[in-house]
């Protein structure tokens, strides 16, 4: 009878544990200076806002590091809830909710070629010439992406680009972000590549992708208007001065 008790009051004592602690699945990849990933570790200003605003609804988030085209699939079938910094496109909208933004970026395309080939792409017909790195699943103009005359080659991620650049497979690599594939190359000790004249300029959302097959969609309106009111109250701001980043423009 004691025992029977006892097992009644664990199973009490878990259920109530279960039921208070509200988990969402975020997945994150490395992305500096905004998305760090160091010894197996998450950290960043886009980490830090999401875990506060997923408090303020009491939620906690778990984390996972997963190359970006991974998190995208797992967008897809509602087996990743969040994903920060989601570029919103109308094919993703199909599948994702945006939440946010909680700022913007000038977050021009660039290209990237071999020093002292800077003047070989000075517009967009230039680029018809060449054979051009693409990372999967990345969004980086309208044109681009949906332009299937060019000559794209398919790579994994910013590791596998910067190989194989490097190793003389392509001369000219599409980038969204600069600092993202320059890290790469200085782990590699490579240095010979500059920026051709010719560069794509925009202007993105930051926004935070929810996957709308999630089975916590229910957060998605209060999730987002916290995200917001972080954004025009400045903390997010402050978020980003703890790392010595300057904040995402406000144009709202």
């Amino acid at each position: 009878m004691i025992r029977f008790i006892c097992c009644l009051i664990l199973l009490s004592i878990s259920t109530l544990v279960s039921a208070e602690e509200k988990l969402l699945h975020a997945d994150f990849r490395h992305r500096p200076p905004e998305m760090i990933v160091e010894n197996n570790r998450a950290a960043g200003p886009l980490k830090d806002v999401l875990d506060e605003a997923a408090d303020v609804i009491g939620y906690k988030i778990e984390w996972r590091i997963a190359p970006f085209a991974r998190s995208l699939k797992g967008l897809k079938n509602g087996k990743v809830d969040l994903v920060p910094r989601v570029i919103k496109t109308s094919q993703r909208e199909k599948f994702i909710d945006f939440l946010g933004p909680i700022g913007h970026r000038q977050k021009d395309i660039v290209f990237l070629v071999r020093k002292g080939k800077e003047k070989t792409i000075n517009d967009y017909h230039d680029l018809y010439k060449f054979e051009i790195g693409i990372k999967r699943d990345t969004a980086y103009f309208t044109k681009f992406d949906a332009d299937q005359a060019l000559h794209k080659i398919l790579l994994l991620d910013d590791r596998n680009m910067s190989s194989m650049f490097a190793a003389h497979r392509f001369d000219v690599m599409v980038v969204l972000d600069k600092d993202s594939i320059e890290s790469a190359f200085k782990q590699k000790d490579f240095t010979d590549y500059a920026y051709a004249d010719y560069k794509h300029k925009q202007n993105i959302g930051i926004f935070y992708g929810l996957s709308k097959l999630s089975a916590n969609t229910k957060v998605n309106a209060e999730l987002s208007r916290i995200l917001l009111d972080m954004s025009q109250s400045g903390r997010v701001a402050q978020i980003y001065q703890n790392y010595k980043l300057e904040a995402p423009l406000r144009l709202f």
